[in-house]
């Protein structure tokens, strides 16, 4: 199993003002890429807790397709794309073990 199983997954780079984050108090800047099962099955306690990428982001109400939330297939998991958080909400959930920080660059087929 890889590090990244069942945690959404927070990139550090390609920051751009997204919306307002679900915290509601700052601009969610960071992008996240959400496991597939946290919307299909059921979010982590912490994260619903937290409102961690509940708030709304500018690229799934306009842009490139009709509800602009984009799958994303990695490592064998399938991911939900064009969620986004803010700093602090995104230090927060990897504090709590239920997002890691990427490695990697955003993938680009979903810029």
């Amino acid at each position: 199993m890889s590090e990244h199983s069942c945690k959404a997954i927070i990139y550090d780079d390609c920051e751009d003002v997204y919306g307002p984050c679900g915290c509601g108090i700052t601009l969610a800047t960071l992008p996240v890429l959400l496991p597939r099962d946290w919307l299909v099955l059921e979010r982590p306690q912490e994260a619903e807790y937290d409102e961690f990428c509940k708030g709304i982001d500018y690229r799934r109400i306009l842009g490139m397709s009709c509800n602009n939330v984009f799958e994303h297939e990695m490592e064998g998991m399938e991911y939900l794309a064009n969620f986004s958080c803010c700093r602090e909400c995104a230090e927060r959930a990897v504090a709590q073990g239920y997002a890691v920080w990427s490695k990697k660059s955003y993938p680009m087929t979903l810029r």
